[in-house]
């Protein structure tokens, strides 16, 4: 998505899978040098392309090198602080209670809106449904 090409390509033999699986393998990688790339970017792409997992960098740690930061908008940095905040302290972004009402203000009818027996349905079957989704959620 970068260069417009894949990274492993043979650049004299691009059809060749073999030869594309063996530069995967040794971690043969190219960037053409008609595109520009800055060297914070190449620092990246050098730490993503390693061969040893443990030794690659994290998605975490990509997230927060200099080059995935620069021009980023500041509501998605803020939208991350937010999720990562959340993440750290094993919190939801609602409350069951929270859902509980949204539910309950779900089934408010709506002035000139169909009931659920003028539709066919059972208002229990309906209640049934939603405590054993919720019975679901809350187990994990």
């Amino acid at each position: 998505m970068l260069v417009g090409s894949y990274p492993f390509e043979e650049p004299e033999d691009p059809r060749n899978f073999r030869k594309t699986i063996n530069r995967i393998l040794n971690v043969q990688y190219s960037i053409p040098d008609y595109v520009r790339v800055s060297s914070d970017c190449r620092k990246l792409l050098s730490q993503i392309f390693v061969a040893d997992p443990k030794e690659r960098i994290t998605i975490p740690e990509i997230r927060k090198h200099p080059w995935f930061l620069k021009n980023l908008s500041k509501v998605l940095i803020e939208a991350e602080k937010t999720n990562n905040e959340n993440q750290e302290g094993g919190e939801s972004s609602q409350s069951v209670e929270e859902v509980m009402n949204i539910i309950q203000e779900a089934k408010t009818p709506v002035a000139g809106a169909l009931s659920v027996n003028q539709l066919g349905l059972v208002d229990d079957d309906l209640d049934a449904d939603v405590d054993a989704e919720v019975d679901e959620c809350l187990d994990f």
